[in-house]
């Protein structure tokens, strides 16, 4: 993030009456364009796809794709501030974002930037508009556009709210969850006792990672490689990728593949999680 000067207050027009916001302190906030026609193509990049609010980020990495809200779909309404409409988008439209914690970086010609920084860096961002009409015809604050480094980046604590398990490299520092992530299986399928490990680098358009399951999946053992094991042997052959989480460390190998979860107390203490071998989802 930027250091600190005191914008000026700007008085804002919402729902019809005069409301002032005024940014926090932020001595080099976001000089860019407040309004960027954003990108709806399918193969849009993560930037093009999130207008201003993606030029406004700050990441060590790749941005995900953001996007905008939709107004006219009965869900999201227009609110009498900024801070109102941002939070009522993060109420009803989900999107991988911190729920609060947010500032107004800058404000500038009927738009507001909310930015949430981390180690003084922007690390998710949101442009709200005053001049935004809804499914009910009402005209006030709402989000223009949205934009979010990767996860792993807003934070573990914030990233595993979001219900993203991040894993770290061998100095302790977080790994993109594009390129190794866990989560918890979907409550509403039964699964919330089983685990994904997703690993391989991911982007919006090439999704070609390996994945494997843990915990007792006898449910789903057709779509495996081979079982699950709580106390397995590491095989020779398995390749340590540097990454731990909750005190072990990741191993790969291969025939059958798997990936094999080693304490870092005990080497003999192994979890062979089998790899799937297609996608598995429930309704």
């Amino acid at each position: 993030m930027r250091p600190a000067v005191l914008l000026a207050a700007l008085l804002l027009a919402g729902c019809g009456s005069e409301a002032a916001l005024e940014a926090d302190p932020a001595g080099a906030p976001y000089d860019g364009p407040m309004f960027v026609e954003l990108d709806y193509r399918d193969r849009a990049t993560a930037l093009e796809a999130s207008g201003a609010a993606g030029l406004a980020l700050e990441c060590a990495g790749d941005p995900r794709r953001g996007g905008g809200a939709g107004y006219d779909d009965g869900l999201v309404e227009v609110q009498d501030s900024a801070q109102d409409a941002l939070d009522n988008w993060l109420e009803e439209e989900w999107a991988a974002m911190p729920d609060d914690g947010y500032r107004v970086e800058r404000v500038d010609d009927g738009r507001a930037l909310l930015s949430y920084d981390v180690g003084e860096q922007t690390k998710a961002a949101v442009v709200v508009h005053d001049d935004v009409t809804d499914y009910q015809d009402d005209t006030g604050w709402g989000v223009e556009a949205w934009a979010t480094c990767d996860p792993a980046e807003l934070g573990v604590e914030v990233a595993e709210d979001l219900g993203f398990e991040v894993w770290e490299d061998s100095a302790g520092s977080p790994v993109p969850t594009s390129e190794v992530v866990s989560f918890p299986g979907a409550e509403h399928c039964d699964w919330q006792d089983l685990t994904w490990l997703w690993v391989g680098k991911r982007t919006d358009w090439d999704r070609t990672y390996d994945a494997y399951l843990g915990g007792d999946s006898g449910e789903l053992s057709d779509y495996l490689t081979t079982t699950p094991d709580s106390s397995a042997t590491l095989p020779a052959h398995a390749t340590d990728t540097g990454w731990q989480r909750d005190g072990r460390a990741l191993w790969l190998g291969d025939h059958p593949k798997a990936a094999y979860l080693v304490s870092l107390d005990d080497p003999s203490d192994v979890q062979r999680w089998p790899a799937t071998t297609e996608p598995i989802g429930c309704a």
